[in-house]
């Protein structure tokens, strides 16, 4: 009698999150079907536990030791042209943290009704000599299916809990700390050339950089998701980001004050940072940044206090 297939579990998608689910309807058995799949897991927002209807498919594969040399990029190409017959598109082949993947996304049916349109999806593959880096590099996971004869290691490497997100590094914030002055440092160029493209892609780095060091004093470390920043800070928090954004026009003034507010936001969490990471204050680059700004940006404030 030949013994069953492990059971295929659900992705953990919310009920409106139609797309994500019919697109794991038709990859999902044939993705268990493969001779070569190990295990079979789901990352990013769907192992957290925080996806929605907007959020991208993140599918982690383990290749059988004995096949490892059968996982390519054409033959996953293959079975998705397979599967997907209005087509889907290949954003390119990348390797990090032992692990390589792609990214692509359905192709929607024109008209695209909103269960037709198309999904963002990454496929991951890792090996067995890989997969506890793998493991410890991405997070968490939500384990789809796995081979009877896993051996009990890897086995162990899939099952062990693990926090939802990594806890922030002192390194990571040290150098935030620091990049947060030297970005800051450009600002006089773009400014006083009017280049407002530059000033604001800019200005956006600089609010990029010290999202992730508040991130960091709530004790993570910011998952890589370009469009997911809301719950990884407090209301607070977030509020007063936002405010950070508010401006009328594409100007001097408008410049000044986003970069000002994100200084008060800097002065107030950077001491906080570094007693919590047990770090040195990059106290000699900011005052000579600050002394840069005030000389060369036309009504820049000669002080800026923090409430």
């Amino acid at each position: 009698m030949t013994a069953a297939k492990p059971t295929l579990r659900p992705i953990l998608f919310p009920d409106d999150a139609s797309r994500q689910r019919h697109f794991w309807r038709l990859i999902g058995p044939r993705l268990q079907a493969l001779p070569w799949l190990a295990a079979l897991w789901l990352g990013g927002s769907g192992a957290r536990g925080d996806g929605d209807r907007w959020s991208s498919v993140d599918l982690h594969l383990l290749v059988a030791e004995e096949a490892e040399l059968l996982m390519t990029e054409s033959r996953l190409c293959a079975l998705l042209d397979e599967l997907f017959s209005d087509g889907w598109s290949h954003f390119g082949l990348q390797s990090l943290g032992h692990t390589t993947f792609f990214a692509a996304i359905t192709h929607a049916r024109l008209p695209a009704a909103a269960n037709t349109g198309g999904v963002l999806f990454r496929l991951h593959w890792t090996t067995p000599d890989d997969l506890a880096i793998h493991r410890a590099w991405h997070g968490p996971l939500h384990l789809l299916f796995v081979r009877d004869d896993l051996p009990d290691e890897q086995r162990a490497f899939l099952t062990a809990p693990t926090a939802t997100l990594h806890k922030g590094e002192a390194g990571a914030v040290q150098a935030g700390l620091t990049a947060f002055w030297q970005l800051l440092a450009h600002l006089p160029a773009a400014i006083n050339r009017e280049e407002h493209l530059a000033a604001a892609s800019l200005l956006n780095s600089v609010r990029s950089v010290l999202t992730d060091l508040v991130v960091a004093l709530n004790g993570a470390t910011r998952p890589a998701s370009l469009a997911r920043i809301n719950p990884f800070l407090g209301p607070a928090q977030r509020e007063a980001f936002e405010k950070t954004l508010r401006h009328s026009a594409n100007d001097t003034e408008s410049w000044i004050g986003q970069a000002v507010a994100l200084i008060v936001l800097y002065r107030w969490y950077a001491p906080q940072l570094v007693e919590m990471y047990r770090l040195d204050h990059p106290q000699r680059l900011e005052e000579t940044v600050l002394a840069l700004l005030c000389v060369e940006i036309p009504g820049w404030p000669a002080r800026i206090t923090t409430a």
